[in-house]
């Protein structure tokens, strides 16, 4: 999960267009491939662009949280659903 750290806006002549965007979306905790997805941009893209956030101190990249990974009630249900489809 990615977030913005701050919520004043950094100053636009330190960023390109690019990560200004991928800022305003991180307002509140989103993965990485929503982030994709949200931009139309590839993954290899936004995992670049917020690297570099990263490193301005501008956002924080959270791992997801493993027991909800193996949680077996969500993965029957996640399950369930698919076969549905």
């Amino acid at each position: 999960m990615v977030y913005a750290l701050r919520r004043v806006a950094p100053d636009p002549s330190e960023l390109e267009p690019e990560h200004l965007t991928v800022l305003r979306q991180c307002g509140e905790a989103r993965s990485v491939a929503d982030l994709a997805s949200a931009l139309d941009l590839p993954l290899g893209v936004i995992r670049i662009l917020l690297s570099d956030l990263r490193d301005q101190g501008l956002v924080r990249i959270a791992p997801p949280r493993p027991e909800r990974l193996a949680d077996i009630r969500l993965l029957r249900e996640v399950a369930d659903g698919l076969r549905r489809l």
